[in-house]
């Protein structure tokens, strides 16, 4: 027991031996890594050395380094605040600040440091790839691959070929580097930037078949497969369909979409892709990828240039659906969008208001494509007039091109304006000649097209300017033909002279026997074909060798003749009536099948002036009757007579039964 006012004893050197052996039995090493929960038992083992020793500089870095590992970055960085060990952590600090997303503090720590090392060159390299600085980020890979020669120098070449597919210069790519299959990605997205799609295809193709061997090799299952490939795969589609290939990039897209992948990133870009496919179709399933798209957390997972393209896209589809005040609330989100002007114009008019779609477009300013937008607009609406006034104010070298100009020209006739597309054309021939592009290619077809419509309007002499400048850029008979033409009706004296430059008219080489056994409308024309002198004659049969060649002569067919076929009986002359209109039979009305006429023949009366008595005596139609009668019986023998049959050969019914009378009636 201490007496009281006695003095304390001094505290003597702290051992902290045991400390540092358990903390370095959780330092990692080749065949241990350490995880979460011993890096949270790491922490407190140094908290144990500082509370015995607070001014311990080794064991508050390591307590630093622990803190990272774990994931506490901000309660890491207030320690490294408050700290008064003099310790040298600005990377340690610029870490934090990089992994808290505060990319600009760590950049400006890195910054600040005097002499960077290594690792504070490669931090600076990441900061400066999220900040999309890719010029200097490149500048710091190549200084770091050059002035290095470790077991990390396959990452840094890998990141530096990340780093050069997002710069697009071909003179820059990194596609040699093929040693792992992330390198293959990067060297195909490589290929992509700069426009070789055919090269990027099969190098992406190649990726994949490399990343599946990797993975099956380290006993992966077919999910963590799909998940790893996921992003090779997705990059194959946006190749396939920047070639047009839209079914096969569709089909990759689902596919990659069905496995549920857990990157939000990969999720957005897919849904993103397919919502561009869609267009102004599908209007539901677009709706349902731009809501996969636009979800939490893509800060950090897409570039700006990505998370742009989706945001355009949700205006776009605003657009599409008519959404006029979502439209605009969308395009006033986008960043120096160009075309915003364009995107809400195009929601007026699909909503209807085609005259505050053009009122939109004509408020940016007179932008030729702004122009031809607003034309376009104004004649979907069948506004004819303002549509040809509003071209009319484009440039000359936009409203003389051939394609606007003869829309130009469409559109005057539309109007019943001949007069003023003459003058339209006049106007083009001038500044054409003027502008000195009377070679380029084009111009042929509005000369052409300027002298057919002058010449059809009467006006010969514009349109035979138009026939000498077309026959200086690209001389032809045909254009010396209708020089001639256009002459004719204004100077006749000019129009002989132009026809003596045209070819002489020879028939010597016209075979006039063959264009008259050509084809004619009404038929071949039949003539005996006169052999031209000199030539061949036809062999014919039996002459010595010849004989061979002959023209075997066809054998005409045997008629068909009707079965009952008699050449002594003549035909009958109602053959060709149909049956309803002969004497013999006559369509009862009522029933479906013929039924014979059993009236009775008219009987013969005899010629006018003769008496009732003598009739029997012209008559010859019953004498000739009996003689055919007695005729036929003399050829034919006397028929034997049939024994009666049997009761049991005889019919069910009685023949002595009286017959049922019939309910119908008898007229």
């Amino acid at each position: 027991m201490s007496k009281k006012g006695g003095k304390e004893k001094e505290k003597g050197p702290v051992d902290t031996t045991g400390y540092y052996k358990e903390l370095a039995a959780l330092r990692p090493s080749d065949d241990f890594d350490p995880s979460i929960e011993d890096y949270e038992k790491a922490i407190k083992v140094c908290n144990k050395i500082l509370n015995l020793d607070s001014q311990d500089a080794t064991a508050f870095h390591c307590k630093v380094v622990a803190m990272i590992q774990a994931g506490k970055f901000a309660d890491c960085l207030k320690q490294i605040e408050a700290s008064k060990h003099g310790l040298e952590l600005q990377f340690e600090m610029a870490y934090c600040h990089y992994r808290l997303n505060d990319i600009v503090k760590s950049l400006s720590i890195l910054e600040a440091v005097p002499n960077p090392g290594i690792k504070h060159q490669e931090l600076k390299a990441q900061v400066l790839y999220r900040l999309e600085q890719y010029e200097s980020c490149y500048t710091v890979y190549r200084d770091i691959i050059k002035g290095t020669d470790d077991k990390y120098d396959t990452e840094r070449k890998t990141n530096l070929s990340a780093v050069t597919a997002n710069m697009g210069d071909r003179s820059k790519i990194v596609v040699d580097c093929t040693d792992t299959f992330e390198q293959r990605y990067n060297a195909g997205c490589n290929y992509a930037a700069v426009g070789d799609l055919k090269k990027a295809e099969s190098v992406l193709k190649k990726a994949e078949d490399v990343a599946r061997a990797f993975l099956a090799e380290d006993d992966a299952g077919d999910d963590e497969i799909d998940e790893e490939t996921g992003i090779i795969r997705v990059q194959l589609g946006y190749v396939l369909q920047k070639q047009g290939r839209d079914k096969e990039a569709q089909t990759i897209y689902n596919q990659v979409l069905k496995n549920k992948p857990n990157d939000i990133g990969l999720v957005a870009v897919a849904s993103n892709n397919l919502l561009t496919l869609n267009g102004d179709q599908n209007i539901f399933d677009s709706k349902k990828r731009l809501k996969a798209a636009t979800v939490e957390g893509l800060d950090q997972k897409l570039t700006s240039q990505q998370r742009g393209m989706i945001s355009r896209n949700s205006a776009l589809l605003a657009m599409f659906t008519a959404q006029v005040d979502l439209c605009k609330q969308l395009v006033a989100q986008l960043d120096n969008c160009p075309d915003s002007s364009l995107i809400i114009a195009g929601a007026l008019a699909k909503a209807g208001k085609c005259d505050l779609a053009v009122d939109e477009l004509l408020a940016v300013g007179g932008d030729p494509v702004t122009l031809l937008t607003a034309g376009h607009i104004l004649l979907g609406a069948g506004d004819v007039k303002k549509t040809v006034d509003i071209l009319l104010s484009l440039p000359p070298d936009w409203k003389y091109r051939v394609g606007l100009l003869s829309t130009l020209v469409s559109l005057h006739l539309a109007l019943d304006d001949r007069a003023g597309a003459a003058s339209l054309l006049k106007s083009a021939v001038e500044w054409n000649k003027s502008a000195g592009k009377l070679s380029e290619k084009g111009m042929a077809v509005v000369w052409r097209k300027t002298a057919e419509f002058h010449l059809k309007s009467g006006e010969a002499k514009v349109a035979a300017d138009s026939l000498e400048e077309l026959q200086k850029l690209e001389p032809s008979l045909t254009t010396l033909a209708q020089l001639v033409t256009a002459y004719a009706k204004f100077d006749l004296v000019k129009a002989l002279q132009v026809s003596k430059l045209l070819p002489p008219f020879s028939s010597e080489d016209v075979d006039v026997d063959g264009l008259e056994s050509g084809s004619w409308a009404m038929g071949a024309k039949l003539f005996k074909k006169t052999p031209k002198p000199g030539a061949e004659k036809t062999p014919k049969p039996g002459d010595g060798d010849n004989l061979l060649v002959a023209k075997k002569k066809n054998k005409k067919k045997k008629k068909r003749l009707p079965k009952n076929y008699n050449p002594n009986v003549d035909p009958d002359p109602e053959r060709w009536l149909p049956r309803k209109e002969r004497t013999g039979l006559k369509y009862m009305p009522g029933y479906r099948k013929p039924r014979k006429d059993k009236r009775k023949a008219e009987k013969f009366t005899g010629a006018q002036g003769t008496t009732p008595g003598q009739t029997e005596i012209f008559d010859y139609s019953a004498k000739i009757e009996k003689s055919k009668e007695a005729a036929a019986k003399q050829l034919s023998p006397e028929p034997k007579q049939e024994p009666t049959p049997g009761p049991r050969a005889q019919s069910g019914r009685p023949q002595n039964k009286p017959k049922k009378k019939s309910n119908k009636k008898r007229f």
